[in-house]
């Protein structure tokens, strides 16, 4: 399923950037401060927690031109990782989708806790 496969793609960018120390990560924050953007590092896709992959789009949407920033650098080697325009609206609209389930999910969290 391609939505799978596309969440997979952020997942494995998530990871590379969190897990290379001396390469990767430095260059990512970098790129966050060109940016302008606050140093953060994209949430973990934990695949019992379904919110967890609302958190991880909802940042890879609002983080997009860093990570085609540092997916389209060469010598980074996360080029196999790096989303066109239509995954990029595909993400958009899971996130959508998910964030709705999201607020629900926190409004029946509110009223159960009345």
């Amino acid at each position: 399923m391609i939505v799978i496969d596309k969440t997979s793609q952020l997942r494995k960018t998530a990871f590379a950037i969190k897990n290379s120390s001396t390469i990767i990560l430095p260059r990512w924050y970098e790129v966050l401060e060109e940016l302008d953007l606050n140093a953060r590092m994209m949430p973990r896709d934990v695949s019992t927690r379904w919110n967890s992959t609302f958190d991880m789009l909802k940042f890879a949407v609002e983080y997009r031109v860093a990570i085609d920033t540092i997916t389209a650098e060469r010598n980074m080697k996360l080029r196999n990782y790096e989303l066109g325009k239509e995954e990029w609206k595909i993400a958009e609209e899971l996130c959508e989708v998910l964030k709705v389930r999201h607020l629900t999910s926190i409004q029946n969290t509110h009223y159960h806790l009345e």
